[in-house]
């Protein structure tokens, strides 16, 4: 396109707008108090409208819709009113004038669009336009493919300690180790690097750094950098099942931008996916380099096939099975433009206007008995976070269950670490042997979940309740 000569006649375009256009107008102190409708065909005209309207006329107790065309003789105004409380008045004309059968006639359509048009923007708020999903992939490789892939892997982690050029490399295929289908090429290779400390801690470091700041490579070959963070979250449910995905959530982002301060334009997405325990232990966290990705390109991410995880989630809503769930709502944001320390200046209010909202979001897709929110931080911080919480909450249930005629003494606790379930589950034992009641102590998900770091957490929880401790080592089959 070119610019236009200050003489040249302005072009129109080959369109005809729409028969009726709603709209507001501003005046010096704000808003107008009333909309303006304009009719763009013959006989064109432009007026006021507004609402909870009482004027009398003929129909107005009657029901269904009824409508009519009046005259104040005393202002010499044309006045169409309905006895659902709408009022249109100065009419301004443009060529031939109608008659008063032919101006409620095209006002009465002009109430029909207005009101299709008012519930369009009520669906709006409450149920947000469906997104595609991008699904998880999960494709094995080849046993020959998977194994020269991780050797590959191995050898350059372990020529990056020497090679700056290598390390270099090194996010770009690690970055490719954790986004293909086959989770086993991270998980081996960090097994072979068990006996080269150095060379382990870098490949973890990396991804640890792939997934919690991301680069987003868009279509137009532009790189954006963010930040994944997340709030931690527990709930109650009192049916089987936990289902992920909650469209509402996207409320959440313009509120949690304006509490926090964050400059205007900055970009903050809200995962409409949130991740559970089990979702990030089931891939060890790799899912989760795919998610600043996705909601870049305006999707979803899906953890599973959507129509078949519905069908599971419903099948399993109907049994009754109390849970206390841990999970956690991600976001991101622009690199750089949310400070820790700001945070946690605006915490309090964060959580009290986010909320409601998430509330609303959870309630419209599952049925859950009480929901707990904790400050939002940045993504390996709120999983060890939320892990810690809901860790000691769920041991202060356990041990509120046992009543208040049972005091620490006599009690001893025997904690045995299931591989599987990626937690200890501690059995509380009273003098006479007797298994009081039992409670699991999760790890922290992780790439490479720590087992000594939560068996030393869980000694410091027991050793301030006055409870001994015996750690059972699992038993490897």
């Amino acid at each position: 396109m070119k610019s236009h000569p200050r003489n040249a006649r302005i072009k129109g375009d080959p369109f005809l707008p729409s028969r009726f256009i709603f709209g507001d107008a501003v005046e010096e102190k704000g808003l107008e108090p009333y909309e303006y409708v304009i009719h763009t065909e013959a006989p064109a005209f432009v007026c006021r409208l507004v609402g909870m309207d009482l004027t009398p006329f003929a129909g107005r107790e009657q029901d269904g819709f009824h409508s009519s065309v009046l005259y104040d003789e005393s202002h010499h105004l044309t006045h169409y009113v309905t006895n659902s409380g709408f009022r249109l008045f100065d009419f301004n004309f443009w060529g031939d004038l109608p008659t008063a059968a032919q101006l409620q006639k095209i006002c009465d359509e002009a109430m029909q669009v207005y009101q299709r048009l008012q519930k369009a923007y009520v669906d709006r708020e409450v149920a947000p336009k469906e997104r595609d999903f991008r699904l998880v992939p999960t494709e094995p490789l080849p046993p020959a493919e998977r194994q020269s892939r991780i050797n590959e892997l191995v050898t350059m982690c372990r020529e990056s300690l020497q090679n700056p050029v290598r390390r270099m490399q090194l996010a770009a295929s690690i970055q490719q180790a954790l986004s293909g289908g086959d989770q086993a090429v991270f998980t081996e290779a960090q097994l072979q690097l068990h006996d080269d400390p150095a060379a382990r801690k870098l490949l973890l470091e990396g991804a640890h750094q792939g997934i919690a700041c991301p680069e987003v490579m868009r279509a137009d070959g532009s790189v954006v950098s963010y930040e994944l963070w997340a709030f931690p979250l527990v709930l109650s449910r009192a049916q089987g099942g936990m289902w992920w995905h909650f469209p509402l959530l996207e409320q959440v982002e313009p509120a949690l931008a304006e509490t926090l301060s964050l400059p205007p334009e900055t970009i903050l997405w809200m995962s409409p996916t949130i991740f559970t325990v089990e979702t990030l232990s089931e891939r060890n966290c790799q899912s989760l380099v795919h998610l600043a990705a996705t909601m870049d390109a305006g999707c979803d991410l899906a953890l599973h096939d959507v129509a078949a995880a519905r069908a599971s989630f419903e099948a399993a809503s109907k049994v009754s099975e109390p849970q206390l769930v841990l999970a956690w709502l991600p976001f991101i944001v622009e690199r750089g433009r949310l400070p820790l320390l700001q945070v946690r200046q605006h915490a309090r209010a964060a959580l009290d206007v986010t909320m409601p909202l998430v509330q609303q979001a959870l309630s419209a897709e599952m049925v859950y008995g009480e929901a707990e929110l904790f400050m939002p931080l940045p993504w390996w911080d709120a999983l060890a976070a939320g892990t810690y919480a809901y860790n000691r909450k769920r041991f202060a249930m356990a041990m509120a269950l046992l009543g208040l005629g049972q005091s620490p003494e006599g009690l001893h606790v025997v904690a045995e670490y299931l591989p599987e379930q990626q937690a200890y589950d501690v059995q509380i034992f009273n003098q006479d042997q007797m298994l009081l009641t039992r409670t699991p102590w999760l790890l922290t998900p992780d790439l490479n979940p720590d087992r000594q770091l939560a068996w030393h957490d869980l000694q410091s929880c027991l050793q301030q309740a006055g409870l001994p401790v015996i750690e059972v080592k699992p038993r490897l089959h």
